[in-house]
């Protein structure tokens, strides 16, 4: 099913060079967790 999603979604070209991507996902996680969001799967 997962071969069938990847095939599904549109081809989209990234502007972003790998060092700034890990960066923009570290930040993001860093806002989230500010605001409260804890995932998808929160531990209590």
């Amino acid at each position: 099913m997962a071969k069938e999603k990847r095939l599904r979604q549109k081809p989209t070209k990234s502007n972003l060079s790998s060092m700034q991507e890990v960066t923009y996902q570290h930040e993001f996680k860093m806002a989230d967790q500010a605001a409260g969001y804890k995932g998808r799967n929160p531990r209590s």
